[in-house]
């Protein structure tokens, strides 16, 4: 597994060349000739991410979101793993990626009150309603956020799981940007058909929440197979406490807008 991308020289008699790890074509300089990326593509990191983040907003130059779509719901692990090890040409960066993904489902939920309809049809508890009612208003009105929150919480726990793979906690971000934004693309679908089929909307929103499950675990899966022992037991616990720790994040979240507005 190619967990260290680093610009490679070439030693071949010919001047010292950088191999492209995109195309693997000799380059001299900053960008390859053949497909564009530029040669020096390192690992990811802390940095990286955030300089990345505060210039996806603005850059709108990148190209290639409808092929990251298709690998990630063709072949995620082997997108993710090309991302990771350099070959990043062809793929929309993951921080805008979400936001723009994001940006789609939060007018959604706004709009059709995805969570706070189910929230109605499902609870009918005095003593609960109050604060329910609140915290899927919230959901609603911050349906990106609910899921943003939570790439920090899977990134964590797929890390101290899978650490002895090579991927530094940065790379785990990405991996869980990437997972989290392709769920909420899946999740573009929903409430439309929930409007087509008002009386199966309950089962769609179940069959969403297992698909993403199904998703993530077949993603960890296919990823790290089969370098790592007890591959199974180590997702199970990766779900587990991801999905746990995510409810409690986003509680945690929703308390303080709640206190500070």
């Amino acid at each position: 597994m190619e967990t260290h991308p680093r610009p490679e020289k070439l030693t071949n008699g010919r001047s010292s060349a950088l191999v492209c790890k995109n195309c693997g074509a000799d380059c001299d300089g900053n960008y390859c000739w053949r497909c564009g990326q530029v040669t020096s593509t390192h690992r990811i990191t802390l940095k990286q991410i955030l300089r990345d983040a505060l210039t996806a907003l603005v850059d709108l130059d990148d190209q290639g979101f409808l092929y990251t779509a298709i690998r990630l719901t063709r072949q995620p692990a082997q997108a993710i793993r090309d991302y990771l090890a350099g070959r990043r040409v062809a793929y929309f960066p993951p921080q805008k990626y979400l936001f723009w993904v994001g940006a789609v489902v939060t007018f959604l939920t706004g709009r059709f009150r995805v969570y706070t309809q189910e929230y109605e049809t499902v609870v009918n508890r005095s003593w609960m309603n109050e604060f329910l009612s609140s915290f899927f208003q919230y959901a609603d009105a911050s349906g990106t956020l609910v899921n943003i929150v939570s790439i920090p919480v899977f990134a964590l726990f797929s890390y101290l799981f899978f650490w002895r793979n090579g991927y530094n906690f940065a790379e785990h971000l990405v991996l869980n940007a990437y997972l989290t934004a392709q769920e909420l693309l899946f999740f573009i679908a929903l409430p439309g058909l929930a409007l087509l089929f008002p009386e199966a909307r309950n089962a769609l929103l179940a069959s969403y929440a297992l698909g993403t499950l199904l998703y993530n675990g077949w993603v960890l899966y296919t990823l790290f197979r089969p370098a790592t022992s007890g591959l199974l037991v180590r997702i199970f616990g990766v779900l587990l406490l991801s999905y746990a720790g995510q409810f409690g994040v986003n509680l945690l979240v929703f308390r303080l807008i709640e206190w500070w507005t």
